[in-house]
C-alpha cells in the first residue's frame, strides 16, 4: 500500500454531477433533493476521511471512502429517487383522474403498486452497474488512492445521467397511462339503459293512474290515494 499524504477535493473529480440541469423538468426538478443528499454524504464521508488522515490514520481514511461508503451513499440515492419518480407517476395518475372523473376503484387499480415500485427501484439502481465496478478499485493497494476515487467519481457521474434518462422513461410510461385516463368518458349505454327503463315506469303509471290500463293489486292503495286527492 502507497503512502497516502493529502486526499484530493471531491468536488473538481465530480465534475457536472455538482451543477443542476440549466432547464429542469419535473421529473429532473422532483431529483435535485437526491442530487444534493447525494453530493452532501459523499462530502461528509470526505470530511471524515481527511478528519482520519491527518490524525495518522491512513487506513481508516481508506475506509471512509472505501467501497461500502460509495455504495451505501448511491442506494440511498436510488431509494429516494425511486420514490420521487413513484409520486409523480402517481400525481399525475391522480390529476388525470380528476379531470374526466375516472372511477375511483378503477384509479387504485391504475395507481403503482408495491411490486412495480420494487421494479422500479431496480431499473434505477441497475444505472449504477458501472459505479458497483469501479469502487472495487479502492481496494487495490497498488493504485493511488487519489487515481481511483478519479475513476469512480468518473463512473459515479455516468451512473447519474443513466439514473435520470431512466427516470424520464419511466415518468414517459407513466404519462402514457395518465393520457389514457384524461381521455377516458363514462359509458353512455348504461345511462341510455336508465333512462329508458325510468321512461317506461314513468309512461306506464301515467296510463294507470290515468286509468287507461289496470291497476296492479300492489299499487292500488297509491292509487287510491292519487284519485282522492
Amino acid at each position: 500500500m502507497t503512502g497516502l499524504r493529502t486526499l484530493p477535493e471531491l468536488g473538481p473529480l465530480l465534475g457536472r454531477l455538482l451543477a443542476p440541469p440549466a432547464e429542469p423538468s419535473a421529473v429532473l426538478a422532483g431529483l435535485e433533493p437526491v442530487r444534493l443528499e447525494l453530493l452532501n454524504a459523499l462530502f461528509d464521508k470526505a470530511a471524515v476521511a481527511r478528519s482520519r488522515l491527518s490524525a495518522g490514520d491512513e487506513s481508516g481514511a481508506r475506509a471512509a471512502l472505501g467501497p461500502a461508503g460509495w455504495l451505501e451513499v448511491w442506494e440511498r440515492a436510488v431509494a429516494s429517487a425511486a420514490r420521487s419518480v413513484a409520486a409523480e407517476q402517481e400525481r399525475r395518475l391522480r390529476d388525470a383522474a380528476i379531470l374526466s372523473r375516472y372511477p375511483a376503484k378503477r384509479l387504485a387499480a391504475a395507481l403503482p403498486d408495491a411490486e412495480e415500485r420494487r421494479l422500479l427501484a431496480g431499473r434505477l439502481s441497475a444505472a449504477g452497474s458501472g459505479l458497483e465496478e469501479s469502487v472495487l478499485l479502492l481496494e487495490d493497494g497498488s493504485r493511488p488512492l487519489p487515481e481511483a476515487l478519479r475513476r469512480v467519481s468518473g463512473e459515479l457521474q455516468a451512473a447519474w445521467d443513466r439514473l435520470t434518462a431512466t427516470a424520464l422513461r419511466e415518468i414517459e410510461r407513466g404519462e402514457r397511462r395518465a393520457a389514457e385516463i384524461r381521455s377516458w368518458r363514462r359509458p353512455w349505454l348504461p345511462l341510455v339503459i336508465a333512462g329508458t327503463l325510468l321512461l317506461a315506469t314513468a309512461l306506464w303509471l301515467g296510463l294507470v293512474l290515468g286509468g287507461y290500463l289496470a291497476v296492479p293489486g300492489w299499487l292500488r292503495p297509491f292509487a287510491n290515494w292519487v284519485w282522492n286527492l
